[in-house]
């Protein structure tokens, strides 16, 4: 059957190709708005995080403030005239600086002075010249035996310090020393005296033919801690317990 030129088969093709161009208009249509409304979820989420972004710097700037404000407190409180200040308070702030090293200590103590051995008799050199351990070994024992204040070759010892072997030298405080290393303490001298001489620390150096000399003495100056001490405790790393337990 033929209808105006046209044969049946003719008009199937034409439907067909009309369906499938509006099957294809369909599905962009859904793919566009789709894409539509991705993008408005994305707007969303973008003025969400927005939100939280704005009220974390709210946040920091008032612990900011916080900060300062106990800055300026702290400045105020060491800059303040002894009538303003209770007695115990400047006594309890003396203390806080002695024990953290932030202020010259002046009084009696001992001195230790190490140095390798002169003549090694043995080909193990190593056995015969200090180490950063003895230096550690001295010290701690001075500590238990109630020093004050120590230094080692004018570096005071802090809870940061650090004693680090470098080859033939020690890095201390991050600066590097080689021997003789002295150590003044202050504290009883009878105590620390007594405590090195009795201890197997000293000894044990003696035997190998280390150098060693311990001396009391009435007037001993320990300065400061005058390093960047942000350098020491850049590594640090604070631990809640709390947390650990959960």
């Amino acid at each position: 059957m033929k209808l105006k030129g046209f044969r049946v088969n003719d008009r199937y093709i034409i439907l067909l190709f009309a369906f499938m161009l509006l099957g294809a208009l369909i599905t962009l249509q859904i793919r566009s708005t789709v894409s539509v409304q991705r993008q408005a979820a994305d707007i969303l989420n973008t003025d969400k995080l927005k939100i939280q972004l704005d009220e974390k710097i709210k946040t920091g700037e008032k612990y900011k403030e916080q900060i300062e404000k106990l800055e300026n407190d702290k400045a105020a409180f060491l800059a303040a005239p002894i009538n303003n200040v209770s007695i115990s308070q400047k006594k309890e702030l003396e203390y806080l600086k002695l024990i953290s090293g932030l202020t010259d200590v002046t009084g009696e103590g001992v001195i230790i002075t190490l140095n390798d051995a002169e003549f090694p008799d043995s080909e193990i050199v190593m056995d015969y010249i200090i180490h950063d351990n003895d230096i550690y070994n001295v010290v701690n024992q001075l500590k238990i035996a109630g020093a004050l204040a120590i230094s080692i070759n004018d570096e005071r010892i802090i809870a940061t310090s650090e004693l680090i072997c470098a080859g033939p030298t020690i890095k201390i405080n991050n600066n590097r020393y080689a021997v003789p290393y002295t150590i003044k303490a202050i504290g009883d001298s009878d105590v620390l005296y007594k405590a090195l001489k009795e201890s197997y620390i000293i000894n044990d150096m003696l035997t190998l033919k280390k150098r060693v000399t311990i001396s009391q003495e009435k007037d001993i100056v320990v300065p400061k801690f005058t390093n960047d001490i942000n350098s020491l405790i850049s590594r640090l790393e604070v631990i809640d317990y709390e947390d650990k337990k959960n």
